[in-house]
């Protein structure tokens, strides 16, 4: 087999893999802060940048109570850097919910790189290991927005 071949078989293969990985996840709700080949945001990742970039933090305190449980995870850990940096305060329903958001055992769909996509736990996403990510995206955003 000649190179040339060889990487296309192999090239068939990551597609076929990535297709099959992503069957059990769902697009639209999936936190990835770099997917695929390219390292893009998931959707909901570019959403929330959208508003922090647009300054609407009254609507990213709304999104603490969407159906969707990837943007729920993106507004607590948003929220609560925006807190840190004391540019908003959290009324009591807003820590409530921040609070059941962090212990909730519903499924959120992940993605990392060109092959890994699966489904964990909510709250497994505010362990220290899953955090890095998340804290990583958060700290470069809020430096951009800092040298504007």
């Amino acid at each position: 087999m000649t190179a040339k071949a060889i990487f296309i078989l192999l090239l068939a293969i990551g597609h076929v893999g990535i297709l099959s990985a992503q069957d059990n996840v769902d697009t639209k709700e999936m936190v990835g802060f770099a997917c695929y080949f390219g390292g893009e945001q998931s959707i909901t990742v570019k959403k929330v940048t959208r508003k922090l970039q647009q300054g609407k933090y009254k609507s990213i305190k709304k999104m603490l109570f969407s159906e969707n449980n990837a943007v729920r995870y993106m507004a607590v850990i948003t929220l609560e850097k925006l807190l840190d940096l004391n540019e908003i305060e959290l009324s009591n329903s807003d820590s409530k919910q921040i609070r059941t958001i962090k212990n909730s055992k519903e499924l959120v769909s992940i993605c990392s790189g060109c092959s890994s996509f699966y489904k964990t736990e909510l709250r497994k996403l505010f362990e220290p290991d899953m955090k890095y990510f998340a804290y990583n995206w958060l700290n470069y955003y809020f430096k951009k927005f800092e040298n504007k």
